[in-house]
């Protein structure tokens, strides 16, 4: 006798059996739905990036290891690092551009 993790993988086998194209079909749905976030958070990283190679006069690649570098260090979010830089940077009390920016990212992970 089965118990019913046995009958359920069973059942998910023979389901797949008879209809092969259900599981590539939900992987696809899966794939898609990371596709369209990935999407939406991409033009909040590129301004982060934006910001940083204006307010560092450093080229894309470098800013992009520094949002990373700090997004590793903190174990952040790229995109949550980048929409925190942004926010701050927006404020009305934001540092003077020629600060350290690698600081100003940094200091929204060092207060939680």
């Amino acid at each position: 006798m089965h118990d019913e993790d046995g009958r359920v993988a069973e059942l998910d086998a023979l389901d797949h059996e008879l209809d092969p194209t259900r599981t590539d079909v939900d992987a696809l749905r899966a794939e898609l739905a990371q596709l369209r976030t990935a999407l939406t958070r991409r033009p909040v990283i590129d301004m982060a990036k934006g910001a940083i190679m204006a307010l560092t006069r450093c080229d894309e690649d470098a800013a992009f290891r520094q949002l990373s570098q700090v997004s590793q260090t903190h174990n952040v979010k790229l995109y949550d690092l980048a929409s925190a830089l942004l926010a701050d940077l927006q404020r009305a009390d934001a540092p003077e551009p020629d600060r350290d920016v690698d600081r100003l990212v940094r200091r929204n992970w060092t207060r939680r």
